[in-house]
């Protein structure tokens, strides 16, 4: 392939330019040690990189802040240590000469006595980040991101990676948790729940085209799969808890990377040096106007711009204040030819012209109390606004209206929540969330576009309602090696003035040195789109509110672990789940349920709370992390998702594919110039898409495809195989490193099923499918 050989050809140019640089590179690696549960740091602890000879090692000052000066470039091994506390281990860090190191580590002080504490080494990168979550939970780095083959740098795309997450399709980062369409994830950004960040999101059950933060912004954050802790609530299918990083307070840094979608520009640093304020920065602006001529056959690619940002300012008493935003544009349009004879199928008939707008802003603060407790406050703003222009044209070029869609959703959020570390076995965590909500719909469309030629749905509303959220969990230590989480989580929607009480309890036993068995249950609820309950409808005497008094959709999930620590760097985890979903709204006498809802524009129908679902299955996942200069990660989810509609009927989902199956890996290769060149591939099995078998008389005599939803979600597309790469070669100098990266999805160049399409020069029905590869190639220099 060109790119490929283009590709080769870089990396040969740079590696010529760097024979002229004889200097070693080196890099600073500094950070604070704090206690894992009350934030305070930890002054004398030890820093250490193991494998040294002399030893190179630094202790923390009296505000547990640290740093270790000229680190060879390269992977390293870090052991911190203080007296009282776990050890903690992180294990192949990689040290680049273009960005200094910043790492905040948590340590975990330990309830046996000292001269009984024997410690080796554990990494727990498969552990969250949060102590309270006892299973279906994992980080997700910064390097992760970067890493992984297929992930292109988004962490929807990365968790795709993940057992029990099912991806939906190359071209945009939708997925699929345990069975559960995506619009029940809940986002979290710095504490906050958010509207889903992607792009374009407003197309989709909430997914989109990319994530509107890069791993330029991302700290260390977690992903969760199901039975979440007590502080997630509004939350039925997972959750990602994103963390953005603060800025380097010392040093000012830059990246820049030119790719074939765009431009992306980061700077951090401190506001006024030897002060610890700084400020984070990313601006990218990506099109994919230059992947058109490579990809002729995909029309109307998009458009899109992000700004993000977070400023840190730490005060002497008042304690931390910090200051973030994330902001997103992104738009799709197509014309079609007007030339009847180059149409193939009824798609190519369209003219679109669509939105997605995204703001989201915050003020967090964080105060210390005491030696045993902080406390956590934050006061946020986000908004939508989602436009739909949507024509469709008839072969003898008459032209149809469609869609006319104009949506606005704002949320105002405070949230506070005090951490109470009791002794070296007890942590509590209180909390509440108050929510105001508000939306501004408006909206013309075609309910019928293969038999209507003229809108038939005119819709204008606003409202807006109050939700509330209460909570308290507990992590106890009953022994070394058992502990418990338990908690309690309530949500009130005032709208309907609907309570939902949930429990949430989890056990973690470690049943030898090096095994662990786990049981987590949770009952999770998620509010529907505020105008579900709020719009008012055209009725036979006027308009109504038809479903002010709608319940909240809950769910019930069972889960069990088994964890094995095959060696320090390789782990097998094992985890059946069954989830239970009841009270979730369905239109009576119908296969309608919320459950497979895709945001439809026109929706005005009555709704019960009588629809219920299931999903069960088993996941699986094999892990052997970085060493020694490569990884891998078998991943494998056996899974059934059912619902009972309306009618009374159970069907399959929309999301029962039945299986998903990852094998990832990478090789890494250290150069005699201290370069380091990757070479990571991914490979997926995802079972078929679920749909609705055409009405072929239907469709034929209105030369537009009619689905039987009579049999809604009966039939399957065929098996998907997917394989993506990523190379990564990068240089360092003394004073900057560069990169050029080259991603590939869907190498293979494996067929898509969309659905169905009428096609022209047949005169039929026939399976819509499109063959899409995401060539990306990029350069990244930072210093």
């Amino acid at each position: 392939m060109k790119i490929i050989r283009f590709f080769i050809l870089l990396v040969i140019m740079l590696h010529i330019s760097n024979i002229t640089y004889s200097q070693e590179p080196t890099q600073t690696i500094k950070g604070k040690v704090f206690d894992s549960e009350t934030y305070v740091g930890l002054p004398g602890a030890t820093i250490i990189i193991i494998g040294f000879d002399p030893i190179i090692g630094v202790t923390t000052n009296i505000d547990g802040y640290f740093s270790i000066n000229s680190v060879p470039v390269g992977r390293i091994n870090l052991q911190i240590s203080f007296i009282g506390y776990k050890n903690y281990y992180i294990s192949e860090l990689l040290v680049s000469s273009g960005k200094e190191i910043v790492l905040n580590i948590p340590l975990k002080e330990s309830f046996t006595a000292l001269d009984e504490v024997v410690i080796k080494p554990d990494t727990k990168k498969e552990k969250s980040i949060n102590k309270m979550a006892t299973l279906s939970a994992r980080t997700f780095s910064v390097e992760d991101a970067q890493r992984f083959a297929g992930g292109m740098d988004d962490p929807s795309r990365l968790a795709s990676s993940f057992a029990g997450v099912t991806p939906n399709t190359v071209e945009n980062n939708e997925i699929v948790i345990r069975g559960n369409a995506a619009k029940g994830i809940l986002w979290k950004l710095e504490g906050v729940e958010i509207p889903a960040p992607n792009h374009l999101a407003g197309l989709f059950s909430g997914g989109g085209v990319n994530t509107m933060f890069n791993s330029n912004m991302l700290s260390n954050s977690d992903f969760f799969t199901g039975a979440f802790p007590s502080e997630h609530g509004n939350a039925l299918s997972g959750v990602f808890d994103i963390n953005l990083r603060t800025g380097n307070n010392e040093k000012r840094e830059y990246a820049i990377q030119l790719g074939s979608y765009g431009i992306d520009f980061a700077a951090e640093g401190p506001f006024v040096k030897g002060k610890r304020a700084s400020y984070l920065i990313n601006y990218r602006y990506s099109t994919y106007g230059i992947l058109q001529n490579l990809l002729p056959q995909i029309t109307g690619l998009p458009d899109f711009s992000d700004l993000s940002f977070k400023l840190n300012f730490p005060t002497k008493k008042a304690g931390i204040f910090s200051l973030w935003s994330i902001n997103g544009m992104s738009k799709v349009q197509f014309e079609n030819e007007k030339d009847t004879l180059k149409w193939e199928t009824n798609y190519d008939s369209y003219n679109y012209d669509i939105h997605y707008n995204l703001t989201a802003s915050g003020i967090n603060h964080r105060k210390i109390i005491g030696k045993n407790s902080y406390l956590f406050s934050t006061v946020s703003f986000s908004a939508t606004e989602y436009v739909n222009k949507n024509t469709y044209y008839r072969p003898n070029l008459k032209e149809i209206p469609v869609s006319d869609q104009n949506e606005i959703n704002y949320r105002l959020s405070f949230s506070t929540f005090l951490n109470q570390k009791f002794n070296s076995r007890h942590t509590n965590r209180t909390g509440l969330t108050i929510n105001r909500l508000a939306y501004d719909y408006d909206v013309t469309a075609n309910t019928n576009v293969a038999f209507n030629d003229t809108s038939d749905f005119f819709v204008k509303s606003k409202g807006n309602a109050f939700a509330y959220q209460l909570y308290s969990q507990s992590k106890y230590f009953i022994t070394e090696d058992i502990n418990i989480n338990a908690g309690l989580h309530f949500l009130i929607f005032n709208t309907n003035n609907k309570l939902s009480i949930e429990p949430r309890i989890g056990i973690n036993w470690r049943i030898a040195k090096n095994r662990t068995v786990s049981f987590a249950y949770g009952k999770h609820s998620r509010l529907e789109p505020l105008r579900i309950y709020l719009m008012e409808v055209p009725v036979a005497n006027g308009w109504e509110t038809l479903n002010k008094d709608l319940d909240i959709t809950k769910a019930h999930h069972f889960v069990f672990g088994y964890d094995w620590n095959i060696k320090n760097n390789t782990h097998l985890r094992i985890e059946p789940y069954y989830q239970i979903l009841y009270d979730v709204p369905v239109i009576p006498d119908s296969s309608f349920s919320m459950i497979n809802y895709n945001n439809e524009m026109y929706f005005s129908s009555q709704l019960n709370n009588k629809g219920t679902g299931t999903n069960m299955g088993v996941d699986i996942t094999l892990e052997r992390f970085m060493k020694q200069g490569y990884y891998y990660m078998l991943t494998t989810s056996l899974y059934k998702s059912k619902y009972i509609g309306g009618d009374n009927i159970e069907r399959n989902t929309k999301y029962n594919q039945n299986f998903v199956f990852n094998l990832l890996g990478g090789k890494e290769w250290q150069t005699k110039k201290n370069n380091t060149f990757s070479l990571n591939g991914k490979f997926t099995i995802l079972g078929g898409r679920r749909y609705a078998p055409v009405d072929f008389e239907k469709s034929n005599s209105s030369q537009f495809v009619v689905c039987d939803n009579t049999k809604i979600f009966e039939e399957q597309s065929p098996t998907n195989y997917y394989v993506d790469i990523s190379m990564n070669y990068t240089i360092n100098r003394p004073k900057f490193s560069q990169s050029i990266i080259l991603q590939i999805k869907n190498l293979l160049m494996q067929k898509e099923f969309l659905g169905h399409a009428y096609n022209y020069e047949t005169n039929s029905v026939e399976p819509y499918e499109l063959t899409i590869m995401f060539p990306y190639l990029s350069y990244k220099i930072q210093f």
